[in-house]
């Protein structure tokens, strides 16, 4: 309200100044008009004077000043002053036009009228004074006046109406932003922002408000699923290295010591492994990383992650073709390397010996880069596949591929933080997986 009070103000203030310009022009055109009249009455009056003679003028300006008294006021001033026909003093302003004819004279009367008076001097030194009272500026001024006061208090009307309108627009939209807040502070998580089909600001704002906070309720259920389920995957490593330290303490060899130490060392490795994964899952999913932004050759980085995973490929007798492109993005080079190389593991990992993994890299869009990656393994049916892309689901033999089942839910979680997805598809046979990457 209050900057609707002070933009009104500005309003008024420069319709009141334009109206004031206005005024003053219109009175400064009328003004001019005014005395050009004049002033060809008078040069009118002095051609008479030089073709028939002062005797001829002085009959003509009294019958004028007889027959029409309410016209115009002539007066012929002698050189010396004397009026020989008229009264300079019935003149307003008539001793300043007297003393330097080229002068012109506007005076205020008493009544409202305003009196304009004119000279003009004889070739014999004689001088012909002119004056009119008008009613017409006293009746311009009123007009003027009525119509800057209605216009006034119309653009006063309109702003009021249309502040009350917008303020009660913008309450409307921040009270229904308010009402969806408390509703989540009591706990309905699901509550979302009624949102109008507008194209204004507010309407971007509400589409906003429940973007954010469908964001907030993934990251929420995101946090309850990893909570549980590191819960559930950390309290079978934990009691297995309980009970093989506790085995290794009994044990009266030293061989089968060993053995139970070194059980309990890789479970303390593998609950280490998870933790550190669910680390780099929070980061990417919380966005933190944002603050080392950079620009990156995906090309190059991919180039690199290949030639570090060719002898693990060669050793489970695989081959990696590659066709990389070099193409930038603007994104965290040590989060994209991880999630990169995750994908390139896990189709080697499940890929069967004999076969070859297909690397391609190439632009997409006009700031963007996709990197597949295709094996020629079992696959994921399509119905698991978005179950598969959640932390902690391992759908392949944990006994045959160990791991924490973190892998592509970090690439998933990568890949929105760079503003893209992953997508998985049927290479048939094998699985095709995109990481569809945009700068940041």
């Amino acid at each position: 309200m209050l900057a609707g009070a002070i933009a009104l103000g500005v309003v008024v203030l420069a319709f009141v100044a334009a109206f004031l310009w206005l005024q003053y022009r219109v009175m400064q055109v009328h003004d001019r008009e005014t005395f050009e009249a004049l002033t060809r009455e008078l040069q009118l009056r002095r051609e008479v004077d030089r073709r028939f003679g002062r005797e001829a003028l002085g009959i003509g300006l009294a019958s004028r000043l007889e027959l029409l008294p309410s016209a115009p006021y002539l007066a012929l001033i002698g050189a010396d002053g004397r009026g020989l026909v008229g009264d300079l003093a019935d003149i307003p302003g008539g001793r300043e036009v007297f003393e330097m004819p080229s002068r012109r004279v506007r005076l205020p009367q008493a009544d409202g009228r305003v009196s304009y008076t004119a000279g003009l001097r004889l070739e014999d030194g004689a001088t012909l004074i002119m004056s009119r009272r008008d009613p017409a500026p006293r009746e311009i001024l009123r007009s003027l006046g009525l119509a800057g006061l209605v216009g006034s208090l119309v653009v006063i009307a309109m702003g009021l109406l249309a502040g009350f309108a917008f303020n009660r627009y913008i309450l409307e939209q921040v009270s229904d932003l308010a009402a969806t807040a408390r509703q989540i502070l009591r706990g309905q998580s699901a509550a979302r922002a009624p949102e109008r089909q507008r194209l204004d600001a507010m309407g971007e704002l509400t589409g906003t408000f429940n973007e954010m906070l469908d964001q907030n309720e993934a990251l929420v259920s995101g946090l309850r699923t990893v909570t549980e389920s590191l819960a559930h995957d950390l309290r079978a490593p934990l009691m297995r290295v309980r009970r093989s330290i506790g085995a290794a303490r009994e044990a009266d060899d030293t061989s089968a010591r060993e053995a139970h130490l070194a059980q309990a060392e890789a479970e303390s490795a593998r609950a280490l492994q998870t933790f550190n994964a669910l680390v780099d899952v929070g980061r990417a999913e919380a966005g933190l990383s944002r603050d080392s932004m950079e620009e990156v050759d995906v090309g190059a980085l991919t180039t690199d992650l290949a030639e570090l995973y060719e002898p693990i490929a060669e050793e489970h007798g695989q081959r990696i073709e590659r066709q990389v492109e070099p193409c930038r993005v603007i994104g965290h080079r040590q989060i994209l390397s991880q999630a990169i190389g995750n994908v390139l593991e896990n189709a080697i990992k499940y890929a069967p010996a004999g076969t070859r993994v297909r690397l391609q890299v190439h632009p997409q869009g006009a700031d963007g880069v996709e990197v597949v990656v295709e094996d020629e393994g079992p696959g994921i049916p399509a119905h698991a596949r978005e179950q598969a892309l959640r932390p902690f689901v391992r759908l392949g033999d944990p006994v045959r591929q160990p791991g924490v089942g973190l892998g592509l839910a970090i690439a998933a979680a990568v890949a929105r933080l760079h503003r893209g997805r992953l997508v998985l598809e049927n290479a048939d046979p094998g699985l095709r997986v995109r990481l569809q990457l945009n700068s940041v």
